[in-house]
């Protein structure tokens, strides 16, 4: 165990920080299945949280069915991970790059149903969101900024009208959040964006359904760059 590190985490949601740090270890086999996870003392150390927190972490993955705790033992990786897991928690423990992997298949399809399906009342949310995410870069309001964009990709969602994409692209909100949140910070980054969206909006408008997934390659290939130059 020696060799594994983790990372201090910072004062904002530090449950849900720790969590998804065990998480990603899981994940990527940095612990494996019936390999017994670092102590609480040690845990708060490795991650400069207090006991309460590491517990509370520790609670939410054994529930999630990752963890067993095993009295006077220790706490164990569980071989069964997968067939247990909630998605949401397996999209917290999975890395920003490969979430990203997955919301680009999801949304290429959504995008050309969105162009095919779109009602005038759909338009209308998809603008009035777009509007709003402009104002809150004209005033520097990254939550704003967040909140108006991802409403504008789940309208997109929502005007494919299929039910099981528009819950799937759900599910992914708020692990795209915290990429989101992350990316927003960089000004320079975003300012092309803005144009993107705006040509996305406008070929599902005009229903043509290859533009429109154009477009959403554009936005999604550009972030993709953008999130490995941020993660290297």
């Amino acid at each position: 165990m020696n060799n594994i590190s983790f990372k201090n985490v910072q004062q904002r949601k530090l449950g849900d920080q720790v969590i998804q740090q065990l998480q990603e270890k899981i994940s990527l086999g940095e612990f494996n299945p019936g390999d017994k996870i670092p102590t609480e003392p040690e845990l708060m150390s490795m991650l400069g949280v207090g006991r309460s927190t590491i517990r509370e972490a520790v609670r939410v993955l054994v529930k999630a069915g990752l963890l067993e705790v095993r009295q006077g033992d220790g706490t164990y990786v569980l071989d069964r991970t997968t067939s247990l897991e909630p998605l949401e928690h397996r999209l917290r423990r999975a890395t920003i790059l490969e979430v990203y992997e997955v919301r680009r298949i999801l949304e290429l399809e959504i995008a050309k149903l969105a162009a095919q399906r779109r009602t005038e009342e759909d338009l209308v949310l998809m603008r009035e969101s777009l509007n709003k995410r402009r104002e809150a870069r004209r005033i520097d309001d990254n939550r704003a900024y967040v909140d108006s964009d991802l409403v504008f990709h789940l309208a997109i969602a929502a005007a494919s009208k299929n039910g099981v994409l528009s819950d799937l692209y759900l599910s992914f909100s708020n692990v795209l959040r915290d990429a989101l949140e992350k990316l927003v910070s960089d000004r320079e980054l975003y300012q092309n964006q803005i144009a993107i969206h705006e040509q996305l909006l406008d070929a599902i408008e005009r229903k043509d359904e290859q533009e429109a997934e154009y477009w959403t390659s554009e936005n999604l290939n550009r972030t993709m760059k953008d999130l490995q130059i941020l993660l290297r």
